[in-house]
């Protein structure tokens, strides 16, 4: 006996959401990707050229991904401050109207 009312796609979902488990943070991702990019230096040091040319590659895009992710964090952490307004000098950027100095009042 099946249930004709369930829905095999949200069930499939489900079973994906609950093996992948809890997301994970962009620290996550970029201690991650810091290790693997140690990882790969150490192996440019390899004897066989195809494994150090490898690694070379492996370097480079990981290089380039880990400058996006320190980026992005810098940038979260920006408008997190922004929108705190913990900024100082920041907050007059944001003044509508243009900045005017004092006159000869």
């Amino acid at each position: 006996m099946s249930n004709k009312d369930a829905d095999p796609t949200k069930a499939r979902q489900a079973k994906r959401m609950k093996r992948r488990g809890k997301p994970g943070t962009l620290e996550d991702a970029r201690a991650l990707l810091w290790r693997a990019l140690t990882r790969a230096g150490e192996l440019l040091e390899e004897d066989d050229p195809a494994h150090a040319l490898r690694a070379v590659h492996a370097v480079s895009q990981g290089a380039a991904a880990y400058a996006r992710i320190v980026e992005v964090g810098e940038l979260e952490a920006r408008i997190a401050a922004l929108e705190a307004g913990q900024t100082g000098e920041d907050e007059d950027l944001l003044a509508p109207g243009p900045r005017l100095g004092r006159g000869a009042a």
